[in-house]
């Protein structure tokens, strides 16, 4: 039959003293990490991030304020879109076919013939018509932006 272990808490007389004889232990114990915090905390002196640390601390409601002033902003906002467009775009291009495409061998030019088969061709049309409509967005937002 087992017997019941009595549970005891170690609790020293003077925590005080306790936490002096950890301190006193920390650099035996743990003396190359100690090292290599002194070694990173002098590279950082010596960039200067300390000293923007600091800063940026002592200022952190003006540098946050800042920063959602410009995040909000609609610039930000509409580059943000526009990326999100690009990469869902970017998303249905199939890369095997673009590296096809890109690697093709360029000794045997298309004739005419061909040129104008594929130019014909509705995805071609589509894509022709696609890149006019977006000349015309980025046209008149540059109109709009000259004064008159």
């Amino acid at each position: 039959m087992a017997l019941a272990v009595d549970f005891r808490q170690f609790t020293p007389e003077n925590s005080r003293n306790d936490l002096l004889r950890r301190l006193e232990q920390a650099p035996h114990e743990h003396a190359e990490a100690v090292l290599s915090g002194y070694e990173l905390l002098q590279r950082m002196h010596d960039k200067g991030l300390i000293d923007i640390a600091n800063g940026l601390l002592s200022a952190s409601d003006t540098v946050i304020e800042r920063i959602t002033d410009v995040v909000s902003s609609k610039q930000t906002i509409t580059a943000l879109r526009l990326v999100l467009i690009f990469t869902s775009l970017l998303d249905s291009v199939d890369p095997d076919r673009v590296a096809a495409v890109l690697s093709a061998p360029k000794n045997k030019p298309h004739t005419l013939w061909m040129v104008i088969k594929h130019a014909v061709a509705s995805y071609f049309r589509l894509v022709l018509v696609t890149a006019i409509e977006l000349a015309k967005v980025f046209g008149h937002s540059v109109r709009k932006r000259r004064p008159a």
